[in-house]
């Protein structure tokens, strides 16, 4: 079967973002504290999408990254674009990948190559870690941590005695948990040796005592931790003079678990790694990148099962659109990276 997503990112002050889909005749959205894309579409918690080409027996997959030769801003994107690409092949998260006020940036602009890497996170599997615009819900409701409604039909949202929302005292009722968290941990801003079915899981059950939900790699969460400000790149939305140049922890996990391949098993023959190519000014890559029109960020996903009634999926093309500069005031960061360095940094233990 077919698998077909669309995000469409726009910056509010709660930082929204669209994210809706259909998968053969149905129609629903995606993504949560590690949610994988079309998890929320098939209502089930334990899919796993993979990158482009895997099959299930593949050790080295090569993803494809062009500029399309209709957008607009083609030379200012080049470098945003290679960084991005840089950034996803090295897999290496840093707590503190947020900067609210990068005086690199003028008054009033986004940063293009933050939303970019956002957007290929699409297109490599991953979702949401948050309810987000999706949801229907408005305002600080969609930054509770991603689920699917229970059989009263409805979120159930309440932040707990400690008022912070996304944290594990968050109340959810019949709630069905989307997010892969480390058992007996529960913490989005852990980066382990081994990331696969016996360390991670969906299932509450495999939460610590006490804990009533998943935590997310949100800023707020962070925060609580008394951790300096991260957040996922996958966490929906942006501001202004915002940058989030780097994974965060949560964003490789989710990575490193779909590498463990089909048996979820890490150090299996049927693991994977991959490598984003940057393929120029060109057509036909199985990632195209564009700017032009309306839209702040736009993700359009297509994937199909490795096999019927399974919990694989592989991503078959990703194409983003990332709004023109006559409607949105774009920083593109003139500075390639070349220092693998740059965002060492330690992992909260």
């Amino acid at each position: 079967m077919d698998a077909h997503a669309r995000d469409q990112g726009y910056p509010v002050k709660a930082l929204n973002a669209v994210l809706t889909g259909a998968v053969g005749m149905l129609a629903a959205s995606v993504a949560s504290a590690g949610v994988f894309i079309f998890a929320e579409q098939q209502d089930n918690p334990n899919l796993i999408a993979h990158p482009t080409g895997y099959t299930g027996s593949q050790n080295q997959l090569t993803i494809s990254v062009c500029i399309a030769p209709d957008s607009e801003s083609i030379a200012q994107m080049e470098i945003p674009v290679r960084n991005v690409i840089r950034t996803w092949n090295e897999l290496q998260p840093v707590v503190n990948n947020l900067q609210l006020s990068n005086p690199e940036l003028p008054l009033n602009h986004f940063d293009y190559e933050s939303v970019l890497l956002h957007e290929v996170g699409h297109c490599l599997g991953l979702a949401h870690p948050n309810l987000a615009s999706e949801s229907g819900l408005t305002g600080a409701s969609r930054g509770y941590a991603k689920a699917l409604p229970g059989a009263d039909a409805r979120y159930n949202l309440n932040a707990g005695d400690d008022g912070v929302i996304g944290t594990r005292d968050d109340l959810r009722g019949d709630d069905v948990n989307l997010g892969w968290f480390r058992k007996g941990v529960n913490n989005p801003f852990l980066f382990e040796p081994v990331i696969d079915a016996s360390t991670y899981s969906v299932d509450l059950a495999d939460l610590p005592t006490g804990h009533n939900f998943v935590e997310i790699a949100a800023l707020q969460v962070a925060r609580a931790r008394g951790l300096p400000d991260g957040e996922a790149v996958m966490h929906q939305g942006t501001r202004a003079r915002a940058t989030r140049r780097a994974l965060a922890p949560d964003d490789a996990t989710m990575m490193r678990l779909g590498m463990a391949g089909r048996d979820r098993t890490q150090g299996t023959s049927d693991d994977y790694a991959y490598t984003l190519v940057y393929g120029g000014v060109a057509t036909g890559c199985n990632i195209t990148v564009r700017t032009q029109g309306e839209g702040f960020g736009v993700c359009e996903v297509r994937g199909r099962f490795l096999s019927p009634g399974q919990n694989h999926l592989q991503i078959t093309s990703g194409e983003i659109t990332m709004g023109s500069t006559a409607n949105y005031n774009w920083f593109f960061n003139t500075v390639l990276r070349t220092d693998p360095s740059l965002f060492r940094d330690r992992f909260q233990q």
